[in-house]
């Protein structure tokens, strides 16, 4: 699925990197989700990225739970765009805002002018008053005839994570939560869930970042897109 990236050091051994990384939990035991912001994390990070990758693919595949306890930064949005980065050297979220700025409105008013079935012309309907990738997800899915919980789940938007593990039945494909209300698919906050289980709370409120984080969880555990979103999936990848 992807070609991994040349740029880390050569320099690192199996026990320099382990080192590495028990340091990077020995910093979160310390400082938690807020020593994300740390210049140190982001060099460990990056220098132990080898290390991650063979944890990651190893035989028999670890649970998300195991990898979570050895390697708890990378389940932040900032670590998660790096990885994609460090794998395959594109900027995930530069990609798809360049995407949607420079493809968005194309795609919105062809199918606009050749609407495929009630589906996308209810999504018309409904306006363009959403962030513009949300509205072009949302018209993708309904053209390829697939539903929106088959990638995008709605929770309160008051929720948290406990809330949305407890009230949700989470899926065990990749799927995006937007924390914006449950009668309506807009933008808002959001998680990422994966194996029934949040993964990761955006920093920023913006569809399209989420989006990004999304694409980069099915590189960063080379994972293949669901079938009830793959069309979908595989139409904003190219």
């Amino acid at each position: 699925m992807y070609q991994i990236s040349t740029r880390t050091s050569t320099r690192e051994t199996d026990n320099t990197m382990e080192q590495k990384r028990q340091r990077l939990e020995e910093i979160y035991r310390q400082e938690g989700a807020d020593g994300v912001e740390r210049a140190e994390v982001r060099h460990l990070m990056e220098t132990t990225f080898c290390l991650l990758c063979h944890h990651i693919n190893a035989i028999p595949a670890p649970s998300i739970g195991g990898i979570r306890s050895k390697w708890p930064y990378l389940f932040n949005q900032r670590y998660m765009y790096a990885h994609f980065e460090l794998l395959t050297d594109l900027n995930v979220l530069h990609l798809l805002e360049l995407a949607m700025e420079e493809s968005g409105k194309v795609i919105t008013e062809y199918i606009r002018n050749k609407p495929t079935n009630k589906d996308v012309q209810t999504v018309l309907s409904q306006g363009e008053d959403t962030e513009v990738a949300l509205h072009v997800v949302q018209l993708l899915m309904a053209h390829f005839t697939e539903t929106t919980d088959g990638l995008i789940l709605l929770a309160d938007s008051s929720a948290t994570v406990a809330d949305v593990e407890r009230t949700l039945t989470l899926p065990p494909t990749p799927c995006l939560i937007l924390l914006s209300g449950t009668e309506h698919v807009t933008a808002g906050r959001w998680m990422i869930c994966l194996e029934g289980e949040v993964l990761c709370e955006g920093i920023q409120p913006t569809f399209v970042t989420g989006l990004a984080a999304l694409f980069s969880v099915y590189y960063i555990f080379n994972l293949q897109y669901q079938e009830e979103a793959a069309c979908t999936l595989e139409f904003i990848q190219r």
